[in-house]
């Protein structure tokens, strides 16, 4: 009888090393996605802020139909979620916005990496990693 029991000892510890192992697992996935999530969430916001500042007149703080002078907001200088990066095009008239996030992507070796591609009436997110 006491072999037995050793043998059930021995397989139950093994049945709950896997399940913390796939628990593990499937945590990790849902904290990329949750990041994932919460960045797309702020490009959608900040690509709509850069579109009020293109059309909002310069007299009254905007840029008067171009992004020139269109700043991050200062909540996202100092941002926990990631890091967010800007780039004007003055040619183009187009604000381009990256996002990385602190969680490893899809990939496994990088982390969560979204661009923004913000024009005058439209914006583009697309997810990288």
């Amino acid at each position: 009888m006491g072999q037995q029991q050793l043998y059930l000892l021995v397989l139950a510890i093994i049945l709950v090393g896997i399940a913390v192992a796939v628990g593990m697992n499937r945590f990790s996935t849902s904290a990329a996605e949750a990041n994932r999530d919460q960045l797309i969430l702020d490009l959608n916001f900040l690509s709509v802020a850069a579109q009020s500042y293109y059309k909002k007149q310069a007299s009254y703080g905007g840029g008067g139909q171009s992004f020139t002078g269109w700043e991050l907001p200062e909540y996202f200088k100092d941002y926990e979620i990631g890091k967010i990066r800007i780039k004007i095009k003055k040619r183009r008239n187009e604000v381009t916005i990256k996002a990385t996030g602190t969680e490893i992507g899809r990939d496994g070796k990088k982390v969560v990496n979204i661009e923004a591609k913000v024009k005058a009436t439209s914006f583009k997110i697309k997810i990288k990693n």
